[in-house]
């Protein structure tokens, strides 16, 4: 299997890294057969500590005729350098979101050829407590499903504002684009029905770029389930939490690795303390402290069909890699979002 990766930036080397751990269980079963990037001296630095092959220039890239194209890139590069994949017969795995609008979304969708594969990157459905949780959860572990609790904040740090991702025009909006993508895919993963959006705030005053810096969301599912949904810019300390609440019991992840602190995953049952115990003692901790390093590698392997070297983190993955469906539902969702809140879309600019 022939991979390049194009951007040489944090998502980038996620991919690297995991394709390098891939390839110490499979045998080199994956070849990276080149790293582009603008920036010279990163790919320096990327040569001569993973020894893979780097140019700056594009077309190199495409020279060395990769089966997958791996796009990393700001979200404003991300359609070009897709049609350009697409021209040269390659596989995508596209970093979230699939364009920086639905209208964005539907016009590359519009130029995929039928014969070529086209993935989302959401690394969130592949870490170890978020998959557990999703799938106790469908598996009826909280009877039926009442609410669904979510909170991602960035802590973010000094000169934020001099960044792309509070650029409108080059990420395509604030805080509910990026990081709260997120979040709507795993809605979307959790939910069976179709996803309606009910009410919800925004917030922007402290960056002062023009782009929302925090926004809480209502949403609905047919089943009735409500999703309650919180995105920041301006936590100031990083935070995850994920809780499911049923009928049965509930479940809570929290954490997500680095700032975010190790990810727990705990569960808990309707009127626990009843067995003479406090309800935190009625808890059982499924997750207790990982370090969450590993959904990267998960998503690279599940997405080149080697599911085989999952077997060395013991871990039983049944959440799929996002496709371009469900990624333009996910779109979708958070087109209405923005529409709800009276945020403008990137068309409009």
């Amino acid at each position: 299997m022939r991979v390049a990766i194009i951007g040489a930036g944090l998502i980038g080397l996620e991919r690297i890294q995991a394709i390098l751990k891939i390839n110490l269980i499979a045998m080199g079963a994956v070849d990276v057969v080149m790293v582009v990037d603008s920036n010279a001296e990163r790919l320096t630095e990327i040569n001569t500590r993973y020894g893979v092959p780097i140019s700056t220039e594009l077309p190199d890239l495409f020279a060395r005729n990769p089966d997958w194209v791996f796009i990393c890139t700001p979200h404003f590069e991300t359609k070009a350098l897709i049609f350009d994949a697409f021209s040269h017969n390659c596989n995508v795995l596209v970093e979230k979101p699939l364009g920086r609008s639905l209208l964005e979304c539907s016009q590359i969708l519009n130029e995929k050829p039928s014969h070529l594969s086209l993935f989302v990157g959401f690394n969130y459905r592949f870490f170890a407590g978020i998959n557990k949780i999703i799938g106790d959860a469908k598996n009826g572990r909280f009877g039926k499903l009442i609410s669904v609790n979510m909170s991602l904040g960035h802590g973010n740090s000094p000169g934020m504002e001099q960044s792309w991702k509070l650029n409108f025009h080059k990420c395509g909006g604030g805080c509910l684009i990026d990081p709260g993508i997120h979040l709507l895919d795993l809605v979307h993963c959790i939910s069976d029905g179709e996803i309606k959006v009910q009410g919800g705030n925004s917030w922007a005053g402290f960056w002062a770029t023009g782009v929302e810096e925090e926004a809480h969301l209502i949403v609905s599912d047919s089943a009735g389930v409500i999703y309650n949904l919180q995105t920041s810019l301006v936590r100031w300390k990083s935070q995850f939490r994920l809780e499911i609440n049923g009928e049965s019991g509930y479940g809570v992840v929290e954490g997500r690795g680095r700032s975010y602190g190790p990810q727990s995953y705990r569960v808990g049952t309707r009127w626990g303390w009843l067995s003479g115990k406090t309800q935190k003692e009625s808890e059982e901790f499924i997750i207790e402290n990982d370090d969450a390093s590993n959904s990267f590698f998960v998503e690279t392997a599940l997405l080149l069909g080697l599911s085989n070297v999952l077997n060395e983190i013991g871990n039983d993955f049944f959440l799929d890699p996002c496709n371009f469906n469900e990624a333009f539902q996910v779109m979708k969702t958070l087109e209405d979002c923005r529409t709800l809140l009276g945020l403008p879309t990137i068309e409009a600019y």
